[in-house]
């Protein structure tokens, strides 16, 4: 099968995620993902109601989020009040409702005005129909000499809002760019460049064609070779101290519940860490709240390039099945999960994540004692919960790492295939090879990868031993010192001041190596055996920030990326940072409307909002496949113990 036909054969299979695991137990708990049965539910009550038919397409169906107050304080013995949230496109219009599943009852139903959901999957398919059948297409495309309609596939993405005539209205359309099939060396090194087609999908016609010249088709480049069988990838039993019960994980002393979202992906609630026999919370739940990807190239063809991947598409619904053996080590505990496609039709697939302990062969901590001229040190184990997306050429490793130190670790790895631009120069020294690298960077003659952003936003609802938390902020400063004060003949030391972010304004920020800065979520009622309150740390890791001013059309489609943290009042509809609707938003949604309020956050429910960012200039290197390139942060314990936590274990 080639890589084409298998790409083909993914855009046929996206849709909706709910999530199972292999369960030790039946009893269902508040926050499990929605079961295939409950799917059912939902369509049967919609279509009892009258509010779908065969025309509707399902936007969104996944779990209601349920009270926090009340999943903190529930027990196996209780109740669970099931319920559904649905996003339906009927008639050209929105509506949202609630469905109590237990009741079979249609809670409430609502039309939402002036918004435009996520890529649905027929519309990959459509996108391919309505320019094939246009005669001003057929006649680009001809220009090009391609003959044979077969050997062109055309991918879509949405068109944003930048403020053009026909952004006013809310026309369901399409930007329709396309590739050159006709090699077995890559589609995506193909590209038809110079033509570009909006379509109209409700009315399923070309609404316009942008046709700025002919580019020659390039090559392609190298073919990626097929991957030699991996050995022994046969899925083997779980040996390590991985434990489940339904949809609960246990690792060392972690324990946490795992279900994944349509939209967001893996989502981990009610993360807690076992403390001299004492259950004690870290965080409530986390997971990816938005990633964007614009390119800097602001041509006609181009410049609408600005991909906000959640929001418009949904990377739960991407996800890709894994293979032990391959894709997670051969023992990895391998979770399945159930689907509900765009037409509310409920299947089921198996690996959409995997769970696996590995020793790092790092140390988790060492010391050599000069006394006894002998060493002590623990080997660092860590379990990791991985999920793979796949987002049209790009493909995002992510995986979420539990230590036995106590820190939870998120990394984020970039792979794939980079978007190209076909160019008139094969090599820097031609005339125009100047003009063609503008905004890219020539990595195969004729073949340019054009420079863009990564940023990825995390929602971290944080629950230091409790709900009640505050955002205090250590500010790193230097300090002139005046001998006269002291015996020691130091000038210049640096102290840190910290002081607690009070309201939202207050924990806008962004890291800074001239003025540093430890942002740690405390718990105000609960302190150590020293005094001092507990905590989780937010170290970030390498990262970037936007480099377009806040009133760039760019800029406002994501505003969240003005600031690598954000934190707010733990609110239940507030889960998005780019807002629930950003596909042809005018902008300014999610946290830039929330922060307006300017609430308080201090002794409270506060949610952190975590931005990581990448300025990708493309390399040679990076062609025809990436290698990985990894973006990570830690949530550090920091006073949250008496002492380290691993001294009085033995260790793997």
């Amino acid at each position: 099968m080639t890589r084409t036909h298998r790409l083909c054969l993914w855009l046929l299979l996206i849709s909706t995620i709910s999530f199972a695991v292999p369960a030790t137990s039946d009893q269902q708990h508040p926050l499990d993902s929605l079961t295939v049965a409950e799917y059912e539910t939902v369509t049967r009550v919609l279509g009892t109601a009258g509010k779908i038919d065969k025309s509707s397409r399902f936007a969104l169906v996944n779990l209601a989020q349920p009270e926090k107050e009340s999943v903190l304080r529930w027990q196996p013995s209780d109740g669970i009040a099931r319920q559904a949230f649905v996003a339906v496109r009927h008639q050209r219009q929105m509506y949202e409702g609630i469905v109590d599943l237990a009741a079979e009852k249609l809670l409430s139903w609502e039309r939402v005005e002036g918004v435009q959901p996520a890529l649905f999957d027929d519309e990959f398919v459509l996108s391919q129909t309505i320019v094939r059948r246009d005669p001003a297409w057929q006649e680009a495309i001809a220009k090009r000499g391609i003959e044979n309609l077969k050997d062109v596939f055309c991918y879509p993405a949405f068109p944003g809002n930048f403020d053009r005539d026909w952004d006013v209205g809310n026309q369901r359309l399409g930007m329709i760019a396309c590739y050159h099939t006709g090699s077995d060396n890559g589609l995506w090194g193909r590209p038809i460049e110079g033509l570009l087609a909006i379509v109209d999908y409700d009315n399923k016609a070309l609404f316009e064609l942008i046709d700025t010249g002919v580019v020659a088709i390039p090559n392609g480049g190298p073919a990626i070779a097929e991957p030699q069988p991996t050995a022994n990838p046969a899925r083997g039993p779980v040996t390590h101290r991985i434990s489940t019960n339904g949809q609960w994980i246990s690792w060392d002393r972690w324990r946490f519940h795992l279900g994944i979202d349509p939209r967001v992906g893996p989502v981990l609630s009610l993360v807690s860490f076992e403390d001299a026999g004492r259950e004690r919370s870290v965080m409530y739940q986390g997971s990816v709240s938005e990633l964007f990807v614009p390119y800097m190239d602001p041509t006609r063809t181009w410049y609408f390039r600005t991909y906000l991947d959640v929001g418009e598409y949904g990377i739960g619904a991407s996800g890709v099945p894994l293979t032990a053996g391959r894709d997670c080590p051969a023992d990895a505990l391998m979770l399945d999960a159930s689907f509900l496609n765009y037409r509310g039709k409920p299947t089921t697939t198996t690996g959409i994540a995997c769970v696996f302990e590995r020793l790092t062969g790092d140390a988790a901590w060492s010391h050599f004692e000069v006394r006894q001229q002998g060493s002590q040190m623990r080997r660092h184990a860590e379990l990791v919960v991985r999920f793979i997306v796949w987002l049209g050429n790009y493909d995002y490793v992510l995986d979420w790492i539990f230590t036995e130190t106590g820190s939870l670790k998120v990394r984020v790895g970039a792979t794939g295939i980079v978007l190209t631009k076909a160019v008139a120069s094969r090599l820097m020294s031609d005339a125009g090879a100047e003009a063609d690298t503008a905004y890219a960077r020539l990595i195969a003659p004729g073949l340019a990868g054009v420079n863009h952003d990564h940023f990825f936003s995390f929602r971290l609802d944080l629950d230091v031993d409790g709900p009640r938390n505050s955002l205090l902020i250590d500010r790193l400063r230097q300090v002139e010192l005046d001998p006269a004060d002291g015996e020691a003949p130091r000038r210049q030391i640096w102290q840190a001041f910290p002081a607690v972010a009070r309201r939202e304004s207050d924990a806008q920020l962004s890291m800074n190596l001239r003025q540093p800065a430890l942002w740690r979520v405390i718990n105000p009622s609960a302190t150590n055996h020293v005094g001092n309150p507990v905590s989780y740390q937010l170290q970030p890791g390498k990262s970037a920030r936007t480099l377009l001013d806040d009133g760039a059309i760019v800029h406002r489609r994501a505003a969240f990326t003005a600031h690598h943290l954000w934190a707010t009042p733990y609110e239940p509809a507030e889960r998005y940072a780019a807002g629930d609707y950003p596909n042809r938003h005018p902008g300014g949604a999610g946290l830039p409307e929330w922060t307006a309020a300017n609430r308080s956050i201090q002794n409270t429910d506060i949610v952190l909002w975590y931005t990581a960012g990448m300025h990708h200039v493309v390399r040679a290197e990076d062609w025809p496949i990436m290698p990985l390139v990894h973006h990570e942060f830690e949530l550090r314990p920091f006073d949250f113990f008496d002492f380290n936590p691993t001294v009085s274990e033995s260790g793997p």
